[in-house]
């Protein structure tokens, strides 16, 4: 064979080689802002915007971060708007994310967003929901299931009793779900399809399409 032909078979062969270490450093990438957290800003002055894109579980240091954010750039701005991607996490973390958000409520708008592509399942959904606007691409993914006690060092569910679950499923959308302005009728239907500890998936236009409240516009 030529010399000119083994070169480009070996350049071709560098070229896959490259591009399987790429898919494989994307997807390791994945894997660890899923199980750490990420927060990037961005900040547009022209109209008093902060963005806070956070990437990863629902967990620390997904608050401090957040809070770090909006005591850098809360003086000159009068919007935050979080972009989120996570798989969900910590019910208590959570409920420090969702407490912090509604205290920069009371000063700032805040808007959370869901992109094409992304995910928002589990406990982001009620970090979602504390948005005063909120939209989300029409192939966003959100996910809906009972709440669990899982173990993180078995990584499976505790020994818990159903009725202790479904209690605390009652509570986590009670607290969060209604008053958001999700309807009864919504929440119940989803109630009995996760029934028998089912993932019940919906796309940011099926929301819309079932009138859930949760989603308010679709934004590609």
């Amino acid at each position: 064979m030529p010399t000119g032909s083994i070169n480009r078979l070996i350049w071709a062969a560098l070229l896959v080689l490259l591009a399987v270490l790429a898919l494989q450093t994307r997807d390791n990438l994945d894997v660890f802002f899923d199980s750490v957290g990420k927060l990037e800003v961005r900040k547009d002055p022209d109209d008093q915007t902060v963005y806070l894109r956070w990437r990863g579980k629902i967990d620390a240091p997904m608050e401090s971060r957040i809070s770090d954010a909006f005591d850098v750039q809360k003086a000159g701005a009068r919007r935050f708007v979080l972009v989120l991607s996570s798989p969900g996490g910590s019910l208590d973390h959570g409920a420090k994310v969702i407490r912090l958000l509604r205290r920069i409520e009371e000063t700032h708008s805040v808007e959370t967003v869901v992109e094409a592509g992304r995910t928002c399942a589990s406990m982001c959904v009620p970090v979602y929901l504390q948005g005063q606007r909120r939209t989300a691409a029409a192939t966003a993914k959100f996910m809906f299931h009972e709440v669990s006690f899982r173990d993180y060092l078995a990584k499976q569910d505790s020994d818990v009793p159903d009725q202790a679950k479904v209690s605390e499923t009652d509570r986590f959308f009670r607290d969060y779900f209604a008053p958001a302005g999700v309807p009864d009728a919504w929440i119940q239907k989803v109630r009995a399809e996760m029934a028998g500890h089912n993932d019940v998936w919906k796309t940011g236009r099926e929301l819309i399409d079932e009138n859930a409240g949760i989603v308010q516009q679709v934004k590609d």
